[in-house]
């Protein structure tokens, strides 16, 4: 077995002669054979004499941290960290340690205490060592003054006083006073099944149980819950569970405190009369048809109403589903499959038919196009054709006008060509003139027609020549034939 560097309060002996060493970070009571005691701190040797000796346990708190010291003549002390206290059987009864309450933003806690009514029962409830009846008096005069509680040797029993209520509010580190206890809120809320702790927010489906969450400190920030309304019956007697999620926020302490103890469990209850009127005014059929109604705040009157007492603020309201009962469910099952079927299947006529609508609009859009395509290349064709002969009869007509311009040019030519000739045949005729020509007569010998033929008949002294060259002296005949 190991051995602890210091002993506490297991440590108990009985000691006729000998000794003891206390360490330093030890303190040992001594009680002599007189039975007085005497508290030996560290680093110390102690010579014993019949004597007994009993180590003392070491408390010790941090900074977030406080000793809650019970003292054997009633009194109760709390002192906050960082510090370490030796327990002293003698003086006392016992010695925690506890955490401080730590308050974030928007959290807030409910602290209570018992104070003097008035400044003359101060001077009968508190009798003080060392303490003078005025400060005593003024002590308890305020509504929020802080007792000194290490001066307050006794209290007094069935003297009339009041209890004294306040909020803390954080961000803040929170140590309660000894003559202070913190209100603990008991609400309903969902049984968690892995940690066993309660849980305000709860599990979609599960049953709030009274009593299940129990905390010191409230939110006062939009916070959520769900619920399930059981056995809701509508008006054809069909049974279902509703569920439901509740969006609410915390506005009044002071209220809620003074109109409710389980605000949670008013709620729970004022939902569920809430959604069973709704269920009481529809049937089963009517009712899945209107759940979008039960996410609206208006359907749900008296709880509205009841948190408007107590200090908190309805902020909405989410419908998350039904359930029922598994006949009811299974029936209603096999009609949701049924129509789902027939719908599935009206849908896929549906996208058959459109598919075959689209397939006929595109093979008319296709034939549409072709034949604007098939024009268009027509009257390209036709286009191109015009633009051809166009090109050809201004070619043509190029030629023309290259081929008139070329006759007149030529014709042109010729007139001169002809001028020149006749001022020739004039220069000529008068040279002639001048030489005593008679121009008449030239003109008209000149002017003859010319003869298509000449023939020539020569007749010599040996006779006519005939073809065969032999000459004789016989006359000649001749016969002359022209051709036309």
């Amino acid at each position: 077995m190991v051995k602890s560097t210091f002993r506490d309060g297991n440590y108990y002996r009985s000691v006729w002669i000998g000794k003891r060493t206390v360490k330093e970070g030890e303190c040992a009571a001594i009680w002599g054979p007189s039975g007085r005691r005497k508290l030996i701190a560290g680093p110390q040797r102690v010579r014993l004499f019949f004597s007994h000796v009993r180590f003392l346990d070491r408390h010790v708190a941090d900074q977030n941290q406080y000793l809650q010291v019970q003292f054997r003549d009633g009194r109760k002390e709390h002192h906050r960290g960082p510090q370490a206290w030796f327990r002293d059987p003698c003086v006392h009864l016992s010695i925690s340690t506890h955490d401080a309450y730590k308050l974030s933003a928007n959290e807030c806690m409910v602290v209570y205490r018992e104070a003097p009514p008035s400044e003359a029962a101060a001077s009968h409830l508190l009798i003080a060592d060392g303490l003078p009846a005025a400060a005593a008096a003024a002590t308890s005069t305020s509504k929020d003054a802080v007792v000194d509680e290490s001066s307050i040797k006794i209290s007094a029993v069935g003297v009339p006083g009041s209890v004294q209520r306040r909020i803390v509010r954080g961000p803040a580190v929170f140590i309660p006073g000894a003559y202070e206890w913190v209100h603990e809120f008991s609400w309903h809320g969902t049984k968690l099944d892995d940690t066993g702790k309660g849980s305000k927010t709860g599990a979609p489906g599960m049953k709030k149980t009274p009593h299940a969450l129990k905390f010191h400190k409230l939110r006062q920030m939009p916070d959520q819950t769900y619920i399930s309304v059981e056995s809701v019956r509508t008006v054809d007697d069909a049974q279902i569970t509703v569920h439901l999620m509740v969006f609410y926020e915390l506005k009044d302490v002071e209220r809620m405190l003074d109109s409710t103890s389980d605000p949670m469990g008013d709620y729970v209850n004022a939902t569920s009369a809430d959604v069973m009127k709704f269920g009481a005014e529809n049937t089963y059929e009517t009712l899945l048809q209107r759940t979008a109604q039960l996410s609206d705040i208006a359907t749900f009157p008296i709880l509205a109403s009841r948190m408007a007492q107590t200090g908190f603020e309805l902020l909405k309201i989410v419908y998350r589903g039904y359930s029922a009962g598994d006949a009811l469910q299974t029936m209603h099952d096999q009609a949701i499959a049924k129509r789902t079927k027939l719908k599935l299947e009206a849908d896929t006529r549906q996208m058959e038919q459109a598919h075959m609508s689209m397939e006929l609009g595109c093979k008319q859009e296709r034939s549409k196009a072709e034949m604007e395509l098939e024009a268009a290349g027509r009257k390209h064709q036709s286009e191109m054709v015009a633009l051809e002969s166009e090109q050809c009869r201004q070619a043509a007509d190029a030629d023309h006008a290259q081929s008139l311009r070329h006759e007149a040019e030529k014709e042109s030519a010729r007139l001169e060509a002809l001028r020149k000739r006749i001022d020739e045949e004039l220069r000529f005729n008068e040279a002639l003139q001048g030489l005593g020509v008679d121009l008449t007569q030239y003109l008209c010998i000149r002017g003859e027609k010319e003869p298509d033929h000449h023939i020539r008949l020569d007749h010599g002294p040996g006779g006519t020549r005939g073809t065969s060259g032999v000459g004789t002296s016989t006359p000649a005949q001749l016969h002359l034939k022209l051709s036309k």
